[in-house]
């Protein structure tokens, strides 16, 4: 008879419990959420959707390795519309946060401009860091659902459908009170001060469109509220 990958006889919470436990303590990671706007617009074929697809991988990894970060070393998984990026904690966050926007930025506009409509996109860009938990079945963790909520959020959608750009980022406060403001390559005084409501999460975030300067009442247009 073919194994089924079950055990012969049923197992107790506790195996169960034992078999699923986390496969090491938490580690920290840099978080990378990617997702295209529009990808299920009727418009699209799912041969368009492929086009789309295989130029978004390309534009992550290279964004990535313009800021040093090896793909292969990154943790990935596909979200179908999008993609999450799970970056090693040993890599500088500082480099992420200069090149990543503007790399995807420069991508999507080469891309764009040599496809029909049904083949353009554009992007909302998650950046948080946080403890990431890893099992069995892949990864988990508050950080994870953190970033997953600033990328659904009414304010960087209204802010990449307002800007007229390729690219709307949003970065968690975490993230840029750390990082960003830090370092005057990533221009802070380009992002601008959000709070964001999704589901059980109030939080306040940071928005920045790396192709053009728009002013705040635009960025901060489908915010629930400035803050700052």
């Amino acid at each position: 008879m073919a194994k089924t990958g079950w055990p012969a006889t049923p197992w107790s919470a506790q195996q169960w419990l034992r078999r699923l436990r986390p496969q090491a303590d938490a580690l920290h990671y840099t978080i990378l959420a990617v997702d295209v706007e529009g990808f299920s617009a009727p418009g699209r074929t799912n041969l368009h959707r492929l086009v789309v697809r295989s130029a978004l991988y390309q534009a992550v990894e290279d964004a990535l390795a313009a800021s040093g970060v090896r793909w292969r070393g990154c943790h990935r998984t596909d979200l179908g519309d999008g993609v999450l990026v799970l970056v090693p904690g040993t890599c500088p966050k500082a480099a992420l946060g200069e090149r990543v926007p503007r790399v995807l930025a420069k991508h999507l506009s080469a891309h764009n401009g040599a496809h029909r409509s049904e083949e353009r996109f554009r992007l909302r860009v998650a950046l948080h860091a946080g403890e990431i938990t890893r099992d069995t079945h892949g990864f988990t963790g508050s950080a994870i659902l953190h970033a997953f909520r600033l990328l659904e959020s009414r304010a960087v959608r209204d802010a990449l459908s307002a800007s007229g750009g390729d690219v709307a980022v949003i970065a968690s406060s975490w993230f840029y009170d750390e990082v960003i403001r830090h370092s005057p390559v990533t221009d802070p005084g380009s992002y601008v001060p959000v709070v964001v409501t999704v589901k059980e999460t109030t939080a306040g975030a940071w928005i920045h469109l790396p192709a053009r300067r728009a002013p705040v009442a635009v960025v901060a247009k489908g915010a629930d509220r400035e803050f700052g």
